[in-house]
């Protein structure tokens, strides 16, 4: 599949597809293969569901087939993915967007598995230059925070899934540039030069300007956030290695499999130990967002 042009970079790899994509960033990385097949539809073993819950009507499944996976997704159809490749084929027909952003989440997240580092359900923004990791499990606000961040001035990295690596220093690496956000949070957010997609299941996509998204290259990892809900002002409080290890864990993607299970822990063990993580004690308001904005600043600056 080397004949097929380079699209641009994310989370890590260099996508080469001749279909169109709307939120990759400049430069390269390792070559990721991306082929669009009509009827597609996949056989396996199924390992692991996705169900419905409040507020997001999205399911989905994950079969394997020898070393090959196929993921299907309510609102994006098939995924069948080669991760020694690596390699993607996608269902035709499905919203173009949609299944861009699908295809940044479990798929690669397979892909990101076999190639030595780590998913984490979190949100990542850009700020004086380190990346900082807003982790936590749904209905957290990561992404309205995320969004916030970028209303500042910092960039956003990635949106709901987080790869993390340690190879050559803990680093993020830039998923999409572009962040789904609820009706009533993107009626009064407004991230500099992003422009809005049609709204899906509640959510409006906001797709961010070529100009504001930065390259693909690793962003160095300086703190990881772990978002809580409190009554009072925001609050830092720091955690240790092993707290962070656990919470961590808890919302890192990985294969039901004994041995998936223990590379992540190892992987995850391996970032907490070198990256200072955070509680993050806040109230989930709008009236609050600038004062943690500003707390987090002053903590990066002090911490330089």
């Amino acid at each position: 599949m080397s004949y097929l042009p380079a699209q641009g970079s994310c989370v890590g790899y260099e996508v080469r597809s001749t279909l169109p994509f709307q939120t990759l960033r400049a430069g390269g990385g390792t070559p990721l293969y991306v082929e669009e097949r009509t009827e597609l539809a996949a056989d396996g073993e199924l390992i692991q569901t996705w169900m419905a819950r409040p507020g997001n009507p999205f399911h989905g499944r994950l079969l394997k087939d020898g070393n090959r996976f196929a993921f299907w997704a309510s609102d994006a159809g098939w995924f069948v993915i080669d991760p020694a490749l690596p390699s993607i084929t996608v269902s035709a027909g499905a919203s173009s967007l949609r299944r861009e952003l699908r295809l940044f989440g479990v798929p690669t997240a397979i892909c990101i598995l076999e190639g030595g580092d780590v998913s984490i359900h979190a949100s990542a923004v850009e700020v004086f230059g380190h990346g900082v990791l807003l982790a936590g499990p749904s209905r957290y606000g990561k992404t309205t925070l995320a969004a916030a961040f970028a209303q500042a001035g910092h960039r956003l990295l990635t949106e709901d899934s987080t790869r993390c690596s340690t190879n050559s220093g803990p680093a993020i690496l830039p998923g999409p540039a572009a962040i789904r956000l609820r009706s009533d949070v993107a009626s009064w957010l407004t991230i500099p030069g992003a422009r809005a997609a049609p709204t899906e299941e509640g959510r409006v996509p906001l797709i961010v300007d070529e100009r504001y998204r930065g390259d693909g290259a690793a962003v160095p990892l300086r703190a990881i956030v772990i978002l809580r809900q409190a009554s009072g002002a925001a609050m830092l409080e720091s955690v240790p290695a092993a707290a962070a290890v656990r919470d961590l864990l808890a919302l890192t993607f990985h294969l039901p499999t004994a041995a998936s299970r223990a590379a992540c822990f190892a992987r995850v063990a391996d970032l907490a130990a070198l990256v200072p993580t955070f509680n993050l004690h806040r109230q989930m308001t709008v009236e609050s967002l600038g004062a943690v904005i500003t707390l987090v600043e002053r903590h990066l600056d002090t911490a330089d």
